[in-house]
């Protein structure tokens, strides 16, 4: 062990040493002693790594536990099985190695589960019988051995949904706690050039972030996994099925109450940030056509009608400017407003990409936050309806990339209406 082994690595270290120490007892009752120690230690461990395998089922991780390999540790735990039948051999007593969950076994796990970290109570111990101690230790052992495997099978073949949905819990965390600061950085090097000079210097700039990104990469098979170089975008779906899988090279972050973000989880996130900012600027400005007073869009019509219906649920602080706000929106995401897809039973227009913007706006605090879902839904659709899972879910019904130029255009209409 050093200064950087993480907690897991630490405690099964810990309970290996003390099992290789049964051996040494002197007698049967320090034998004992020992081995209940063991089994209570075993009982916890298999509790603490059930309590992260449902965090990480939920969003997986990157850096814990990372000094565990767990199939390793699985076969260890076998091993310390085999010394605890070894040290009972020594005091003549035969021990099955394939003991599990027998009552006496559950009858200690439940009455340890009441006595706390803190605690002094010695009940459990006296709930015990001195012939029963080997077999609650082994089957101790066994359901940590049986925990260890679970999180090893799980670790190895995570599937694409968990992929795609902690992909986005990671980049929503970055964007909350670290994304601001990488846009103040750009922007005040952005500030210094004219817009004569800025489209030269973007594409320097643009070339030297690539070539950086592209040095945390192995080599090109790796790098064409996470940017197709043709297209000239960074493909996500690529990009977040290698960071779960090459966890390891990526450090220790957390996405907690406290969130940590290694150097280099931030410095992967911080250029897919700059990589929309700085390609969001080489677009070319829009020529501004005059159009005769009385040509109306018939397709802004209708969609500005349907979210007018839920105007009365605007928040109070965003509601002078929620009007403008979707026909810029609408104006910029025209195109994919407008076609349906195949599966929308609702052909002139797709209702669907609109409620996810509505949905996201809510979420953003454009919409009052004591107003249901079910309640926005019956004002746009006149019922409570599957159209409701738009709304609820958000951009994350949304293709992803289209979802990140939606994210990045409303994070720029808010800062510029706060200013």
């Amino acid at each position: 062990m050093n200064d950087t082994s993480t907690k897991e690595y630490i405690l099964l270290t810990y309970l290996d040493q003390k099992t290789a120490g049964l051996s040494c007892c002197s007698c049967l009752l320090s034998l004992n002693a020992l081995s209940l120690s063991v089994a209570i230690d075993a009982i916890r461990l298999t509790k603490y790594f059930d309590m992260l395998l449902d965090r990480w089922q939920a969003c997986l991780p990157l850096g814990d536990a990372k000094d565990v390999n767990f199939p390793l540790w699985g076969d260890k735990i076998w091993a310390m099985i085999q010394a605890v039948r070894q040290a009972y051999s020594l005091n003549m007593v035969d021990v099955n190695l394939y003991e599990f969950e027998s009552d006496s076994y559950l009858r200690f796990k439940e009455s340890q589960d009441a006595v706390g970290a803190i605690e002094d109570s010695m009940e459990p111990f006296q709930s015990v019988c001195g012939s029963d101690v080997a077999v609650v230790t082994v089957c101790a052992l066994r359901e940590l051995h049986e925990m260890l495997m679970k999180i090893s099978e799980f670790l190895n073949s995570p599937t694409e949904q968990q992929i795609a949905q902690s992909f986005e819990q990671w980049e929503n965390c970055y964007r909350k706690h670290y994304s601001k600061a990488c846009q103040r950085k750009y922007n005040k090097w952005k500030i210094q050039y004219s817009p004569r000079t800025l489209r030269k210097n973007l594409q320097e700039r643009q070339k030297k972030e690539l070539e950086d990104f592209k040095r945390m990469f192995l080599n090109d098979d790796e790098f064409e996994l996470v940017y197709d170089m043709e297209q000239k975008r960074i493909d996500f779906d690529g990009l977040s099925r290698f960071l779960f899988t090459h966890a390891e090279r990526f450090g220790v972050s957390y996405i907690d109450a406290r969130p940590m973000f290694s150097k280099e989880l931030q410095r992967l996130f911080n250029f897919v940030d700059l990589w929309r900012l700085m390609q969001a600027d080489q677009q070319p400005a829009k020529k501004r056509v005059e159009k005769p007073v009385e040509t109306e869009d018939e397709l802004e019509k209708k969609v500005m009608e349907v979210v007018s219906k839920v105007h009365e649920f605007s928040s109070e602080k965003w509601r002078a400017h929620l009007v403008q706000l979707w026909k810029r929106l609408f104006r910029t995401f025209r195109n994919e407003i407008a076609k349906a897809g195949p599966h929308e039973k609702f052909k002139e227009y797709s209702k669907k990409t609109v409620y996810c913007i509505l949905g996201y706006l809510k979420s953003k605090g454009f919409y009052r936050s004591d107003v249901t879902n079910v309640a926005v839904t019956r004002k746009l659709e006149g019922s409570n309806n599957g159209m409701r899972k738009y709304v609820s879910n958000g951009l994350a019904e949304l293709d992803h990339e289209l979802k990140t130029r939606i994210e990045a255009h409303v994070e720029q209409e808010m800062q510029a209406l706060v200013v």
